[in-house]
């Protein structure tokens, strides 16, 4: 995150294909200044028992009402749990669709942070989640909602992608026109932007504040006269 912010302010040539392979790939970026950093990434692996491990292992049973949440969950929070909690409350079985990197990239710029995943994971954790579709298309089809038989699809109010209503090619247009789609009021406000927000003033300001206690350093270096040990 701190990453995507310095690169902004230092060098905005960069393209964001640039700055994908540092994620997925790790790099050591050199800067106008001289200064080098390096990204540190996680090279997870999953397999299908550890994600088994994650999951709560049980299906829908033949009677079950299945509701259907899908986005990017990345940096899993508050707001996520919350979301998933009332959604959950109405049926029997949750099921999450967790669009890939590559959707999400294409829509917001220096996104996910967390790759599919981890955010895979992240999700499968929550208690209020029964089953996940780890790289779910962005348009909810007709087929889809028959395979995995599909009670009612659900959107919270706060969400990175508010504006989906606006979008050429509502991705939610056939469970809408179906009649099985309804908008949740989100419980909190948190997203992952504003905790992205949140970071980079926290670490502005232990930087203004290093900063300030080096600049005392100095003066006081500068200022300051031989001691006789006498």
């Amino acid at each position: 995150m701190l990453l995507c912010v310095r690169e902004r302010l230092v060098n905005d040539t960069h393209n964001h294909s640039s700055l994908q392979r540092q994620f997925s790939q790790g790099c050591r970026e050199k800067f106008e200044d001289g200064e080098s950093e390096t990204t540190c990434i996680s090279h997870f692996l999953p397999t299908s028992r550890r994600i088994v491990q994650f999951s709560n292992g049980k299906g829908p049973g033949p009677d079950s009402r299945i509701v259907y949440i899908d986005g990017a969950f990345d940096l899993f929070h508050a707001g996520h749990v919350e979301i998933l909690r009332v959604a959950r409350e109405l049926g029997d079985f949750l099921l999450v669709g967790l669009h890939n990197d590559q959707t999400i990239s294409a829509k917001r710029v220096h996104r996910p942070i967390m790759n599919l995943h981890e955010r895979s994971l992240s999700v499968l954790a929550c208690r209020y989640v029964d089953e996940v579709i780890i790289g779910a298309p962005r348009e909810v089809s007709r087929d889809m909602i028959t395979t995995f038989n599909i009670s009612l699809v659900v959107h919270g109010t706060i969400s990175e992608s508010d504006d989906f209503q606006k979008e050429e090619g509502n991705p939610y247009a056939i469970p809408i026109s179906m009649g099985i789609f309804k908008v949740l009021e989100s419980p909190l406000d948190i997203t992952t932007t504003t905790i992205i927000r949140r970071i980079v003033a926290n670490h502005e300001a232990y930087e203004k504040r290093n900063e300030k206690k080096s600049a005392s350093e100095k003066k006081y270096y500068e200022a300051k006269t031989y001691v006789s040990g006498d």
